[in-house]
């Protein structure tokens, strides 16, 4: 955030959120749900491990959404080039997304329920050894991110279907590109971009948003589902939380704070000290030949 960026507001305004959304999210909150009824099970297309319900006859992940201040990010669309279109290299070509809650005890308390979630994966049947989720800190603040990556490879899902980009993804085709037959893009590599409207009557609904439009400072709710990925060695995962959609709840603290900026830079213009503009410049000349003794020097001889 820049230095006028209203962190205090911002932080009142996230945890007053965070208290209503308990009420009306569609998906539960991170730090509602009820871990104990959902189950670690395994998948193999692509091979992972996700959180679902327990006993469900269809295997939907869960879902939990996370009320944030976006305060980093890596989202599209992607223009290219690329610095390599490697398949090591594309293969991590991923949507990002980090939130924080500027010192909010709410937001904070996410981490505890993450702490659970960690251990229901850890003690799951052949699991051995797993890493857990390093969100690291924003100015000193508890945060939590999650990702995407926009291919998966195709050997791991050769049933599935590619799904085309859209304009506001890939405008430029470069991640078409760069698939080339190794890699497609499933229903794992979609993230939804979005607005909540608020109606006259209270209620809400959402309109689609092209994921430029989303700015550090933005309050957001970030919607994620938890994966574990097996590494090299037999049993051993790590757990990712893989981000699913992005709502854009408030951009009024994001602009004013940008609006400051530009006022303050009008008003204040740089200050430049006042030179001397004498009417005529003295040039010193470098003297040519030996130098001319005077009549004084030629008396003493």
């Amino acid at each position: 955030m820049n230095w006028q960026y209203k962190a205090d507001e911002a932080r009142l305004y996230l945890d007053a959120y965070i208290q209503g959304a308990m009420q009306k999210a569609q998906d539960p909150l991170l730090g509602s749900l009820p871990v104990e009824d959902y189950a670690v099970v395994e998948f193999s297309e692509p091979p992972c491990m996700r959180l679902v319900p327990q006993n469900a006859q269809v295997g939907e992940e869960v879902t939990v959404v996370v009320p944030g201040i976006l305060c980093s990010k890596t989202l599209p669309p992607v223009y290219g080039p690329l610095r390599s279109t490697r398949p090591e290299h594309v293969r991590y070509l991923r949507q990002y997304v980090r939130c924080t809650g500027l010192g909010s005890a709410t937001f904070s308390g996410f981490q505890s329920q993450l702490n659970d979630i960690y251990e229901k994966f850890a003690n799951a049947p052949g699991v051995n050894t797993i890493k857990n989720f390093d969100f690291g800190l924003y100015e000193g603040e508890y945060c939590i991110s999650m990702h995407t990556r926009h291919l998966t490879d195709r050997r791991y899902v050769s049933g599935e279907r590619h799904i085309p980009f859209p304009p506001e993804i890939d405008p430029n085709h470069v991640l078409e590109e760069a698939r080339d037959t190794q890699f497609i893009r499933i229903e794992d590599n979609v993230v939804q971009y979005s607005k909540r409207i608020e109606a006259p009557d209270g209620t809400f609904y959402f309109e689609p948003l092209p994921p430029a439009e989303f700015k550090e400072g933005d309050i957001v709710e970030a919607t994620g589902a938890f994966v574990a990925y097996p590494g090299g060695e037999q049993g051993e995962y790590k757990l990712v939380f893989c981000l699913r959609a992005l709502t854009m709840i408030c951009s009024q603290y994001r602009e004013d704070s940008k609006k400051k900026v530009t006022v303050h830079r009008e008003e204040e213009p740089r200050k430049r000290s006042k030179v001397p503009s004498p009417s005529k410049i003295k040039r010193r000349y470098i003297p040519y030949g030996p130098p001319t003794i005077t009549s004084s020097e030629n008396s003493k001889t």
